[in-house]
């Protein structure tokens, strides 16, 4: 590749031109390779991205495809809360791209650009039981020049939405720096900063939502995060965390 892009102290860049997935190779090179912790992976294509649930990720040249290696101190229960930083990097990136754009988070760990998809994350980690495997690969596709049209939630692009053409070299950039800011400071602070700047372009806050959990539905008012970023849901019977689901707006149910 050429005119790969500069990292900040601290960050390191492997790039390809294709893999399976960026988290596949970035699990590889954290076990393998001891990678260091703000290794970032970076691919034009990837074969077989995937999203939550094993969901696929359609991965054609043009989008942003990385995943980042981190190694956490504490609990893998505290360090479950990096989900959340992925979507603050995602918007920080818009903000400077595309100030004037509609964006907000959608829980667990989405990105919508006007209601609708641009990006999604996952999470995965190594074994926490000793200090050399404790390793976090947080992946992230941003949809920056063109979506799937055949997905469970509607899907569009940064193009689309906003006529402007992010260069996938720029996007990565920004998007990783802010990341390892938002990580560097999660680190220093905890989770109440995170909890607080993502709630504040959370869709649906303090309005009415289902919730799709195990099979079952759950109906009420999304009423905020408890300290570990489940989803807090005022129903008929009381608040219920949910730590695992899909939400799905009063217009989209």
């Amino acid at each position: 590749m050429m005119g790969l892009p500069q990292l900040p102290p601290g960050m390191s860049l492997a790039a390809y031109e294709t893999v399976t997935s960026t988290n596949d190779e970035a699990k590889f090179l954290a076990v393998k390779n001891s990678a260091p912790e703000g290794t970032v992976v970076w691919a034009k294509e990837q074969t077989a991205g995937r999203g939550r649930m094993s969901r696929k990720w359609e991965s054609r040249p043009g989008n942003l495809y990385s995943s980042i290696i981190l190694r956490p101190f504490g609990s893998l229960a505290d360090a479950a809360q990096i989900a959340f930083l992925p979507a603050l990097a995602v918007g920080e990136m818009l903000k400077m791209f595309t100030p004037t754009s509609n964006y907000s988070f959608k829980w667990p760990n989405d990105v919508l650009l006007n209601q609708k998809k641009i990006s999604g994350i996952l999470l995965e980690s190594g074994d926490w039981t000793q200090t050399a495997s404790k390793w976090l690969v947080t992946g992230c596709g941003i949809n920056l020049i063109h979506s799937p049209t055949e997905t469970q939630f509607p899907a569009t692009s940064i193009l689309k939405e906003t006529e402007i053409n992010i260069p996938v070299e720029e996007a990565l950039l920004a998007y990783s720096s802010f990341l390892f800011d938002w990580y560097k400071k999660w680190k220093i602070s905890g989770f109440s900063a995170v909890r607080e700047a993502w709630l504040k372009n959370a869709i649906g806050f303090k309005k009415s939502l289902t919730v799709e959990c195990r099979g079952q539905l759950f109906n009420g008012h999304f009423v905020g995060l408890d300290p570990r970023g489940a989803l807090e849901l005022k129903t008929e019977n009381g608040i219920r965390i949910i730590e695992a689901g899909d939400v799905y707006l009063a217009d989209e149910f």
